[in-house]
């Protein structure tokens, strides 16, 4: 019985949803793989082919942030 009482007076607490927050994540984390993939590939171009073998686009991926 004092259990049904406490059930009615008491206020539970309302878990906020994950799933709009994990969406987010998941996203900023794929953009953030993808990203480094593609430096890890210019840095292996000019290792291997040196600074003058980069196109203009390649050049700008590295100088940006």
């Amino acid at each position: 019985m004092f259990s049904f009482l406490r059930n009615i007076f008491c206020r539970k607490r309302r878990v906020p949803p994950r799933a709009a927050v994990d969406d987010f994540e998941i996203a900023y984390n794929l953009r953030r793989q993808q990203r480094q993939q593609e430096l890890d590939r210019i840095l292996d171009k000019i290792s291997a082919k040196g600074m003058g073998s980069l196109t203009k686009k390649e050049r700008k991926t590295l100088t940006e942030r």
